[in-house]
């Protein structure tokens, strides 16, 4: 029985040995969705955020189902988006808004409220919610960094 033992392990290692051999190796480009080195810095191409008023851009369609709208207009006087100072508010909080298709009119849904019950003065804005650019973002024509293979059923 004390023979077995040390003919199990050694046929083990031999055959650990053989399948750890392939006899090639991986180059670092290969490894990862980036096709250069981990030590270089890629750039991608500059590209600009449109500046014109809302109602006159095209909006782009959402990236997958359920993905929050991208902001179609400039932001960049809005910021930074605080409880106390949210710009996006004297547009996008109309409540009376929720549920029609009204051209121009892009109301918050009901799930940024925390009460969503109407009251005389309006609707409650969530306090988790007041962020916007959490999960919306501007919109561009970017090309992606990593190429993408999910495919949109919206479109």
């Amino acid at each position: 029985m004390k023979l077995k033992i040390p003919a199990v392990l050694w046929i083990a290692s031999v055959l650990g040995l053989a399948c750890t051999h392939t006899g090639s190796t991986f180059d670092e480009q290969d490894l990862g969705l980036s096709k250069t080195s981990v030590f270089d810095t890629p750039s991608p191409d500059v590209f600009a955020y449109t500046d014109a008023d809302p109602e006159d851009v095209e909006k782009l369609p959402r990236s997958f189902p359920g993905a929050p709208p991208l902001i179609p207009h400039e932001i960049k006087s809005m910021t930074p988006i605080m409880a106390s100072d949210n710009q996006c508010l004297e547009c996008h909080d109309k409540p009376r808004y929720i549920g029609k298709d009204i051209k121009d009119k892009s109301p918050m849904s009901k799930g940024h409220y925390a009460v969503v019950k109407e009251k005389v003065t309006g609707w409650e804005l969530s306090g988790a919610r007041f962020n916007c650019t959490q999960c919306h973002v501007m919109q561009s024509d970017a090309e992606p960094l990593v190429s993408n293979t999910f495919v949109n059923v919206e479109q």
